[in-house]
């Protein structure tokens, strides 16, 4: 009963934890860790008579655009931009220098750059230049802003890379510091309690060496290789392309590749660690070499379980003060905690193969159970209040656990977390119990040795898809970030297709893009007269009518559109095909 009791109180704190996370998550939040655009010059949809000279951007926070990405088009779809224009001091402001004089027609500028929690962000705007001022300005090469962005995409194939990249690099850095973890933490408290272990030193050291080696070299060539991915990401280009184009140069001299440098040299510095491992793992006072080594791997370690955090959000979303201590603490505990569980699974069983008497297998395996246990019920905390902290301040709602591709993978996670608990538990109130009565009667472990191994290897399982989720969560923007995108879709009306655009589909100036083709032919159909309006989400306001022009053959644009609430809009779009055939149709909008 003195383990039950304990376990009791740990599993119930868990839980509270865990429902206070969905509790607070019922609340709104601020958060602002994502870069949105607050302005442009020209205006989105502004109508001029001469040409701009230059189409600048202005955003909340600076910005990485080093990769060259704005870029504007003309009717016909042909970029124009002659050249760009140099950050501004703040890093806010990025541009492009256009011709001196444009013919009279619609324009697209579009933008790529990386925010500064290391995430691409893209957007765009039209304008038109109409000197006569007749609003028939010309189709914008066929392609929306979204189209044009989905066009220089990376693919699937480079984001799949990209994510396999960044869980190899998560597996690496668990593996380093649940080793440097283990050694101190769980093998010095079996040596110290049972002295005859030191005849498996050789065999335990040969596994750490081959642990920490490979883990280290796993960590630097995913930190290496995820700076070109990280510049086909930022530019739409494949790995290849990206690989091969300077790109790579480009991306060392922003914030995400300055990390992942100091990433791989991090995993480095635990080399020296993994070549004495032997003797780290023999104990007594160590020689000169074992002793720089094991400080070389202590700052390896502790720099390990920053870089992420330095990487991704928590060091750019307020509030930074609480967000940035509690990802460190975060990424430590888990890496403590299944880096661990990966290593008492792997070197345990080379412990207790290498030590002399049945009833001694069961001493080691025991004592190594019971403290790597202690080392996990603390690790299991910190988990669970530092995940508290990150999940109220970047998932922001309830709803955002559902609607958003960052709260789903933060719910599997608290799925899986609790399943890993209830393993715990398991192994707390059935597979220790036992191996203390075993050691009671000085038998072999039996039974509950094998039961002991099969949870490790279960939980090392679930630990290794937790990471897995981690590696694509890292790639979401926060709920509470997103400046939200082109929101696109289409509906059928009296036998021809209707296609609309809304950019960027967020509180403020947004354009919207309606096209009407023919449904058999595809072929873009004239008519007579469109009108579009939105209604607000709240009852009884009063809708808000859009300033529609003709862009060109069966193509209308608003290009500013006013909606000023967050919420679900829904817009009534009336097209007149002739004098006595009118169909009026209604889709819904969510702002953002």
């Amino acid at each position: 009963m003195t383990i039950r009791r304990p376990l009791l109180s740990w599993a119930v704190a868990a839980a509270v934890l865990f429902v206070a996370v969905l509790a607070m998550l019922s609340g709104p939040t601020d958060a602002d860790a994502h870069a949105v655009l607050e302005s442009s010059t020209p205006s989105r949809g502004a109508v001029l008579e001469t040409g701009p000279g230059q189409v600048e951007f202005r955003f909340n926070e600076p910005v990485e655009a080093s990769f060259g990405a704005v870029q504007v088009f003309d009717s016909s779809g042909a970029e124009i931009q002659e050249s760009e224009i140099p950050p501004s001091g703040d890093g806010r402001e990025i541009g492009a220098v256009l011709p001196s004089s444009l013919e009279p027609g619609f324009y697209t500028a579009i933008y790529r750059v990386v925010s500064a929690d290391s995430h691409p962000v893209s957007g765009g705007i039209t304008f038109s230049v109409d000197p006569a001022g007749s609003g028939e300005g010309g189709s914008v090469g066929g392609k929306t802003i979204s189209e044009l962005l989905a066009s220089s995409e990376a693919g699937p194939v480079t984001e799949a890379g990209f994510w396999l990249d960044r869980w190899v690099g998560f597996v690496a850095l668990a593996l380093a510091v649940g080793s440097f973890a283990w050694l101190f933490l769980v093998w010095g408290k079996v040596r110290r309690a049972i002295p005859e272990v030191e005849t498996a030193s050789a065999a335990v050291g040969s596994r750490l060496r081959r642990t920490i080696l490979g883990a280290a070299i796993f960590g630097i060539v995913a930190s290496l290789l995820g700076i070109p991915f990280q510049g086909a990401i930022a530019t739409g280009k494949d790995f290849w392309q990206a690989f091969g184009g300077g790109i790579p140069v480009e991306v060392l001299s922003t914030r995400f590749g300055t990390v992942m440098l100091i990433r791989a040299a991090a995993f480095a510095a635990l080399v020296p660690l993994a070549l004495v491992a032997v003797d780290a793992v023999r104990g007594g006072r160590p020689r000169p070499t074992v002793a720089l080594a094991i400080a070389s791997a202590a700052v390896g370690a502790v720099v390990l379980v920053v870089t992420p955090g330095l990487a991704g959000h928590a060091s750019t979303q307020d509030p930074v003060w609480l967000l940035f201590p509690s990802d460190i603490v975060h990424v430590a505990a888990m890496a403590v905690w299944s880096g661990g569980l990966a290593v008492t699974l792997w070197l345990l069983p080379a412990a207790t193969g290498a030590v002399s008497g049945t009833e001694r297998r069961t001493d080691v395996l025991l004592a190594g159970m019971l403290r790597f246990s202690t080392v996990a019920l603390v690790a299991v905390a910190l988990i669970a209040v530092s995940g508290t902290v990150q999940a109220v301040a970047e998932v922001g709602s309830f709803g955002a656990l559902l609607d958003t591709a960052f709260g789903r993978a933060v719910l599997a996670k608290i799925v899986i977390f609790a399943l890993l608990i209830g393993l715990g538990a398991a192994n707390r109130r059935r597979v220790i119990p036992a191996l203390l009565s075993r050691r009671s009667r000085r038998g072999p472990p039996g039974k509950a040795g094998v039961a002991a191994r099969r949870n490790l290897r279960l939980e090392t399982v679930l630990v290794t898809l937790v990471l897995a989720i981690t590696a694509a969560l890292v790639s979401y923007p926060p709920p509470e970030s997103i400046g939200a995108g082109p929101l696109s879709g289409s509906f059928r009306t009296a036998g021809d297709r209707i296609e609309y655009t809304l950019d960027p589909a967020r509180v403020g100036s947004n354009e919207a893009h309606i096209y009407i083709f023919d449904d058999s032919t595809g072929a873009p159909v004239e008519v007579k007269s469109l009108e579009l309006s939105f209604d607000p989400p709240a009852e009884g306001d009063t809708p808000i009518e859009a300033d529609v022009r003709k862009a060109g053959p069966g193509h209308y644009v608003a290009p500013a559109v006013t909606l000023a609430i967050k919420g679900e809009w829904t817009a009534t779009v009336a097209i007149r095909f002739s004098r006595f055939e009118e169909s009026v149709e209604s889709f819904e909008v969510k702002i953002r």
